[in-house]
């Protein structure tokens, strides 16, 4: 038997012709389903209707006056004319209205070009005035270095107060004042302090908030835009570049429905500014007395093939999540055809015990947008307002619309721009018993299997020492509860690294390694004699900076791919070859979705760097391997053919239980303006958001002494200086600032800690 649905289809005529309309939807959105233009300033297709600019007033038959149409919904045979002289008079005389006070500063203003009231207002503005008076002006306000103001144009439409609170959950701006006083402004003068901030500059349709590192230095008009694809998350949010004179001038964001909607996170939009950091490495270096000095490229990639050929049988390469399909694919094949083994790209992992059950591609079982039809979340080890602003945009949606339970459980402290129902701090031993089948704390969470229930892992569980055991638990868990699992990379191409074989233990596809050499990333330690590092930074990339350090020192030779100089890199490289960044580049990216994303080049590299297919396709050819752009991405498209996509983790038996509370351990929250080389290198960025970094410590390893604290461990003592602070802390853990440049650092290890 067949069940009958009937949905209310109603056939409204606008400018005497019939259309297709739902009961539910307004006259300005069947106009724009069917490219009939209605002029606007408050609407915004992603933001609740307030009516208040009145500039979409259109006739409709048997009202008395021009109705708004944002709000007004259709109805059967409603008649409704875009194109009459009632309609037109109404718009010219609300485009008067908003130009009483708007200041004719076009000439100057960043808008100009794409402005929406300069458009308007060239199709329905006056060329002259009745009001006389004196324009009224508006002290400009402090939102933080990315965001300029010139709040006398601000036309009062409320785009940027309604994101704060519908979109991003932060309510940041605000209106003061009433009629002409009316104002937008931040409460009690703060910056904002949203990830996702810059979207207003977006929203604003007078030029009233810009962006402040494009601020008059380009015109609309002059700029070339090149589409891309962001390397600050593994979400992959879609993006343009404008550019001039081979110069990024500013970044907005390409609509996809599919990832990032409307909007951009603030280091998806800024990102780019440290590309010209003032510690670029510009050409091929070599090492000579004890001193980098510029070189040929053709003397460093000599160099590089010889060190291979003798030191091959003790070497270890790591490359980074951040590079390209094509990159890691040419790096692996260049470092196995060599008899190279240890190849990996979790610098940041310490247990690697049940690797082999890991799925192919980590990502997520479900789209994006499937989100907001999910009735349970359970977050763990995330802070997703935080690390993936645009995330949290859907889950948002999700619990304002559906109703949707969310429920987070992480190490460290964290606010969410989303309710929570239940949240808790825990170590990471709290956190591998949460998941046991007896578990009090899950019990209490109403989970149906006969919902949609979904849980995101966040990547610092990666980081802590029994993340093995706590993803099988998990999985466990999924299984029981028919939950789907998302995993959140730590990088931007962390799906693609996996995909590409850049494991110890899996060739390209997920196909395994026949004879392992490593199976971790900790076997580089008795592999002294050669270290390769693509695209990587000893201080900032590593768990533990003082161990790859020490791994420096003992190591013969030391090969670096990067794009940047660093203290490391300075100190220790043999060799350093000049890396394009990925704004330099063209490849390809796998993101969370499993989709395969292609980018060109936005900008010719800078100086005498290369991208890094270039070099590493130069790199191939001197070991007589046979390969082109062509073949690698033949190989590529043949190799992402095969594998079976899922996110399926083969459940383990009999897992032997960590005894964690015995350990040392450091758990550090994850920084998300320190993703990349680039990121960590934008001032402006740098500047407005948070910083703080949490180190946490067993309080049984650590004693008082006035100021200073001292932790034992196998009679060592290291001693730790404490900010005192009032943030929750996991069960039995001391928190420690520890600032500086270890801010960068993420991870968690059973040994001394290192500062």
């Amino acid at each position: 038997m067949f069940e009958v649905y009937f949905i209310n289809f109603l056939l409204p005529v606008i400018n005497n012709k019939k259309y297709d309309a739902n009961d539910k939807e307004t006259i300005i959105q069947v106009a724009d389903r069917n490219n009939i233009h209605i002029p606007r300033f408050c609407y915004h297709k992603r933001l609740s209707v307030v009516a208040s600019c009145r500039m979409c007033l259109v006739e409709v038959e048997g009202a008395k006056y021009p109705q708004p149409a944002c709000s007004t919904l259709v109805s059967q045979d409603m008649k409704i004319n875009t194109k009459s002289l009632e309609t037109l008079n109404a718009q010219k005389n609300t485009m008067e209205f908003l130009l009483i006070n708007h200041p004719l500063d076009c000439p100057i203003c960043d808008q100009a070009g794409e402005c929406e009231l300069q458009d308007v207002s060239l199709e329905h503005g006056d060329y002259k005035s009745s009001y006389k008076e004196l324009k009224r002006t508006v002290i400009d306000k402090d939102m933080g270095a990315l965001i300029s103001t010139e709040m006398t144009r601000c036309i009062h439409c409320s785009r940027c107060v309604r994101f704060g609170e519908e979109i991003a959950g932060i309510k940041e701006l605000g209106m003061t004042g009433r009629g002409e006083n009316t104002k937008i402004e931040t409460f009690i003068n703060k910056s904002m302090t949203s990830q996702l901030s810059g979207n207003v500059i977006d929203l604003c349709p007078v030029g009233a908030l810009n962006n402040s590192l494009y601020k008059y230095s380009a015109r609309t008009w002059d700029l070339k835009q090149t589409y891309s694809v962001s390397s600050n998350d593994c979400l992959g949010s879609s993006i343009y570049y404008h550019t001039y004179e081979n110069k990024i001038k500013r970044c907005i964001p390409k609509e996809n429905n599919d990832v990032n909607l409307s909007w951009l996170s603030d280091n998806d939009r800024y990102g780019y500014e440290g590309i010209m950091s003032e510690d670029r490495v510009l050409g091929p270096l070599l090492r000579q007395d004890d001193k980098l000095v510029p070189t040929k490229f053709e003397s460093a990639c000599d160099f590089f093939v010889d060190s291979i050929k003798k030191h091959s049988i003790k070497s270890s390469g790591f490359i980074s999540a951040q590079s390209t399909c094509e990159e890691m694919l040419l790096f692996q094949k260049i470092l196995r055809e060599n008899n190279i083994f240890n190849i990996d790209h979790r610098s940041k992992e310490c247990d690697f015990r049940y690797q082999d059950n890991y799925p192919i591609i980590p990502s997520f079982d479900i789209k994006l947008s499937q989100i907001k039809d999910m009735d349970n979340i359970i977050i763990l080890g995330a802070n997703i307002t935080r690390e993936f602003p645009i995330l949290s945009v859907f889950l948002k949606e999700a619990s304002d619309n559906k109703g949707t339970r969310i429920h987070s459980f992480a190490t460290y402290e964290f606010k969410e721009n989303f309710p929570i129902v239940k949240s808790d701090i825990l170590n990471s031993a709290e956190l591998e018993q949460l998941f046991n089948d007896e578990n009090k704390e899950l019990s209490s969470i109403d989970i149906n299997k006969n919902q949609n229930n979904l849980i995101i892992v966040g990547p610092s569980l990666s980081y802590l020492s029994n993340y093995s055991i706590i993803l099988n638990n998990i999985s466990h868990y999924a299984k029981s509860t028919n939950a789907k699992i998302a995993l959140l990379g730590d990088q931007a191409n962390t799906a693609g690294a996996w995909a590409m074989g850049v494991v110890p233990h899996r060739l390209p596809g997920g196909n395994p390694v026949s004879n392992p050499a490593g199976t971790d990333r900790d076997s580089y330690k008795d592999n002294n004699e050669l270290l390769i590092f693509y695209n990587l930074e000893p201080e900032y990339d590593f768990s533990s900076d003082n161990m790859i350090i020490e791994q420096l020192k003992k190591s013969k030779v030391n090969i670096f791919f990067s794009s940047y100089m660093t203290p490391a890199i300075e100190k220790y490289a043999d060799v350093v070859f000049p890396l394009a960044t990925q704004i330099e580049s063209t490849g390809s990216y796998i993101n969370i979705n499993k989709t395969h994303q292609r980018f060109n080049k936005v900008l010719d590299p800078l100086g005498d760097s290369k991208d890094g297919t270039s070099i590493l396709l130069t790199l191939a050819n001197k070991f007589d391997i046979r390969s082109n752009l062509e073949l690698i991405n033949s190989e590529l498209k043949e190799i992402l053919s095969a594998i079976n996509i899922d996110n399926n983790y083969v459940f383990t038996k009999n897992l032997k239980k960590t005894n964690v509370s015995e350990m040392l351990e450091k758990i550090i929250i994850r920084n998300p303006n320190s993703s990349n080389p680039t990121l960590r290198r934008c001032q402006s960025i740098l500047k407005t958001h948070d910083k703080d970094n949490y180190m946490s410590l067993p309080s049984n390893k650590i004693s008082n002494e006035s100021e200073e604290f001292i932790m034992m461990e196998n009679d060592k003592k290291l001693k730790l200086k404490i900010k005192q602070k009032t943030h929750n802390k996991p069960n039995n853990a001391l928190l420690i600032d520890i600032g500086g440049t270890h801010a960068h650092m993420v991870g968690a290890y059973n040994s001394l800690v290192d500062l």
